[in-house]
């Protein structure tokens, strides 16, 4: 039997070789009480595409070298997989053992659909190596980024004042310029920059003030020349200099960057944008699933290299140790930056989520 410990290597993607310090007796436990009870396997709802293979190359493949557990990938979006997971409840058949879904989607009827963890005990890597909150109860974090301030440096340039903040985003005398905001079924990003714009603090943002977020918003809409509907038309926004400014997906400012774009990112106020994984209840191999959602949170080099090639983060903490100094000052993970974003409250979200959809288009078309 393969014993998990840091003389484990696993062989990553591209011919990347990371050691993997698995000497923590709870992985090593949870993997035994997996082989014990013949969970050999385990089926991941996850992503697809150029992403997916990404979380194989890094986290699935490794697991399974370093522990004999095959993974599963059955993908989706987030929509249909949460659709396909109703469906299966109700019906006493839970065929996934483990699902990736937005935090903003970890609502209490969702959260009903999943295994408590409580707060992770038996996921010591998770309390060890994860950023701050990265135990969400019914599940633990996984990618990580925000709704960043993006602003152009062709215009704002070094050495000049430059915008921070989204007070600074609704200056238009100190920071002349179209700007752009998102249009991607989550107004409530706008709302929580708005109510900063006003004078809220953070930490009173919640419940979110709906009128004041409007009359602020109400400021500012001249001045917004793009409402852009996806991440691909917040990237072309400022490849042809449309705007100076914009709320962008972190993970879409730093591929911007890549293209030596020179765009200025602020965390200040971000709001959080990430993806969490869950074990199902009904899960078929829940000793194995327990171990993988462990194990993600191992290997602090192999997610440095994964953040780079995605251009995303995860919640793996020790990760910014690894990353090169520039890309490691921008990080979210940098507790500099992470304690600046803002949590959305989920129940608040829950409750209010289709009035203020409802509100939102109303005052967009108006």
């Amino acid at each position: 039997m393969l014993q998990l410990s840091a003389a484990v290597i696993s062989t990553i993607g591209g011919g990347i070789v990371f050691p993997s310090p698995l000497a923590a007796a709870p992985l090593d436990e949870l993997v035994e009480r997996a082989r014990k009870g013949g969970e050999n396997k385990l089926v991941v709802a996850g992503g697809t595409g150029a992403y997916g293979d990404l979380v194989r190359n890094y986290f699935f493949a490794p697991f399974t070298q370093a522990t004999g557990i095959e993974v599963i990938v059955s993908g989706g979006g987030y929509g249909e997989k949460l659709a396909k997971l109703k469906a299966m409840a109700s019906v006493g058949r839970v065929e996934w053992d483990v699902i990736t879904l937005s935090v903003e989607s970890l609502t209490p009827d969702v959260a009903n659909l999943l295994d408590d963890l409580g707060a992770c005990a038996s996921l010591p890597d998770v309390s060890g190596q994860g950023v701050a909150g990265s135990c969400l109860g019914h599940g633990v974090l996984f990618d990580v980024g925000g709704g960043v301030l993006a602003y152009d440096k062709r215009v704002f340039q070094d050495g000049q004042p430059q915008p921070t903040s989204w007070r600074d985003f609704w200056d238009v005398k100190a920071f002349p310029g179209p700007r752009a905001l998102p249009n991607v079924g989550n107004p409530w990003w706008n709302l929580i920059a708005a109510l900063q714009a006003d004078g809220v603090s953070p930490d009173q943002l919640f419940p979110l003030d709906v009128d004041r977020a409007f009359r602020k918003l109400d400021e500012i809409k001249s001045q917004v020349t793009v409402w852009w509907k996806s991440g691909d038309q917040s990237q072309q926004i400022f490849r042809t200099r449309e705007v100076v400014m914009a709320m962008l997906f972190s993970g879409r400012a730093f591929r911007l960057r890549a293209e030596q774009i020179p765009l200025g990112i602020s965390w200040k106020g971000a709001p959080l944008d990430a993806a969490f994984w869950g074990l199902t209840k009904g899960a078929q191999h829940p000793n194995a699933a327990l171990a993988l959602l462990d194990f993600i949170y191992t290997r602090p080099q192999a997610h440095a290299a994964f953040t780079q090639e995605s251009f995303g983060s995860t919640a793996q903490r020790e990760a910014v140790k690894f990353l090169p100094e520039d890309a490691r000052a921008s990080s979210v993970i940098e507790p500099a930056n992470w304690s600046q974003i803002i949590q959305i409250d989920r129940n608040w979200l829950a409750a209010n989520r289709e009035t203020v959809l409802e509100r939102w288009n109303t005052w967009l078309a108006s």
